[in-house]
């Protein structure tokens, strides 16, 4: 007759393979929220970016230079509304499946 320490030990040894069971089920969930998270974070500073790049296009464009410069390889768009001169950026992030867009406006004093 097994003794009652190798019962428990039998125990746990089935408790471990549970536990591994377990971690190989969520392991895939946790490493998709991971990526999530760090797409998120790069999309987020790209806008950052973006914003940034806007605003010096516009501030270019108001002063009759090329805004073209500081675009950074986003799509560039220029409008008028009014007194001011806006630029309007546009960039594929996360290997395109999310489109960035940013506008930024300045007085066309340089026009």
């Amino acid at each position: 007759m097994p003794s009652l320490s190798s019962r428990a030990l039998a125990g746990r040894r089935g408790e471990l393979g549970a536990v591994a069971a377990e971690l190989a089920a969520a392991l895939p969930a946790a490493v998709l929220a991971l990526a999530i998270a760090v797409g998120a974070v790069a999309a987020a500073a790209a806008q950052v970016g973006l914003e940034q790049a806007a605003g010096a296009a516009a501030r270019a464009a108001g002063r009759s230079d090329d805004p073209g410069a500081y675009a950074d390889g986003a799509a560039l768009r220029l409008e008028t509304r009014g007194e001011l001169v806006c630029a309007v950026l546009e960039r594929s992030v996360l290997g395109g499946a999310l489109t960035l867009s940013a506008t930024g406006c300045a007085h066309a004093g340089g026009r």
